[in-house]
């Protein structure tokens, strides 16, 4: 026998304003889809097209004012239809909270609709409450749909090895513990080396690399500060050049060799080397490696961390005229670094010796003592070095901030 959903027996007011609602129900449809849409566009990815949703909407939509209606109104096919949902979006890796999300969603649009024909027709409390309780019991019962066919899809993922890849992935750069990125690794197929190189692509919001681009022994993902590369290290270089070939425009960060379980710090790396790279502290190239910079991504580790310690130890600095102040941190800095002498630092400056025995008196004259004390000697050779490049790149926030404290 057919499955069939009783009448809900609403009150004659609402199944008025129901009937009302009858010939609007596609473009009411349309509103809810697209608002659905919009929100969920970064999460549902493509495995959940708009017309899907639309039709989603739409015919639980009408089911519904059908249903209110007293009409008979098999629930095979919305069944169905919501079933299959649940099955793409746990086969495709979405998390569950992504359906969760576009039930609530579409449950507010729909109720505001309704709230507002329900004023227009001054509904009383009571009609109001009946129609509450039948679309809550209605939402709960495609609910219970979505989560039949999530689980079955979340059994058929499981055994995914392209999906399992994914799983990986993320295992990977969130730090998981070995058994489980092994048993990962071993529905996707793919052996887990001693050591991996792990890249970020900076790519477009739409763009992205496909997966047959890369060699088999490449792991990849979208993200959202760009696309991870998850590679074997003797194979960087190679994977390197594919990614290139893939996506010409991109820039490569590449990060130095490491253990599986550090990955999700050399992921970290990357995506501050990139960050430095868009603050025009580490020059901008096609590919960067971390390697080269791992000075800079270490002293930029903690930024507020920075801030502060500029703010106490080079107040004297800051208190100078903005040229001084570029040209004494720059033979300050060379100085530290080289501890070479007035002609030696001239010549790297290219100035003349008097010049840097010049600024050097004035050096003397702001910081002091606190020039022979070595652990103050350690902390501005770093705050300067990681400080520097900032202020030649043109950030000046620094100074801004001496400025507001010292008011």
């Amino acid at each position: 026998m057919t499955q069939m959903h009783q009448p809900v027996g609403l009150p004659g007011s609402v199944v008025w304003m129901l009937k009302s609602l009858e010939g609007e129900v596609r473009a009411v449809a349309a509103r809810v889809a697209r608002t659905i849409v919009e929100i969920l566009a970064d999460d549902t990815g493509p495995e959940v097209s708009d017309h899907t949703v639309f039709m989603a909407v739409h015919s639980a939509l009408a089911h519904f004012v059908d249903l209110s209606m007293g009409r008979e109104a098999p629930y095979v096919a919305i069944d169905d239809h919501y079933r299959r949902i649940g099955y793409r979006l746990a086969a495709a890796g979405r998390d569950r909270v992504v359906v969760d999300q576009a039930l609530h969603v579409a449950t507010t649009e729909v109720w505001d609709e309704l709230r507002k024909r329900a004023a227009a027709n001054e509904l009383s409390a009571a009609a109001l409450n009946a129609i509450n309780e039948a679309v809550t019991g209605y939402v709960e019962h495609l609910t219970h749909q979505v989560d039949l066919g999530f689980e079955a899809g979340s059994e058929a993922r499981d055994q995914d090895a392209g999906v399992a890849r994914a799983r990986l992935v993320d295992r990977l750069l969130g730090g998981a513990e070995q058994g489980e990125v092994e048993q990962q690794a071993a529905i996707a197929g793919w052996e887990v080396p001693d050591e991996l190189t792990v890249m970020v692509v900076e790519i477009g919001e739409r763009q992205r690399i496909a997966r047959d681009a890369l060699d088999d022994v490449a792991l990849t993902r979208r993200r959202p500060t760009g696309q991870v590369v998850i590679c074997p290290a003797d194979q960087a270089d190679t994977v390197t050049e594919q990614v290139r070939d893939a996506v010409p425009e991109a820039r490569v960060v590449v990060c130095w060799p490491v253990p599986p379980g550090d990955v999700a710090a050399a992921w970290r790396w990357v995506n501050r080397a990139l960050g430095l790279v868009r603050a025009k502290v580490i020059p901008a190239r096609p590919v960067i490696h971390c390697r080269r910079h791992r000075t800079e991504i270490w002293l930029h580790a903690e930024p507020v961390m920075r801030r502060q310690l500029a703010q106490e130890l080079l107040q004297p600095l800051f208190a100078e005229t903005p040229n001084s102040r570029e040209i004494l941190s720059e033979t300050l800095l060379v100085w530290l670094e080289t501890r070479d002498s007035a002609p030696a630092i001239a010549a790297r400056l290219g100035v003349h010796p008097q010049t840097v025995r010049y600024r050097w008196k004035r050096i003397n004259d702001l910081f002091g003592e606190a020039l022979h004390d070595p652990e103050f000697v350690v902390q501005l050779t770093l705050l300067l070095k990681a400080s520097v490049p900032l202020w030649v790149a043109g950030d000046q926030s620094d100074f801004r901030r001496y400025q507001e404290l010292t008011r």
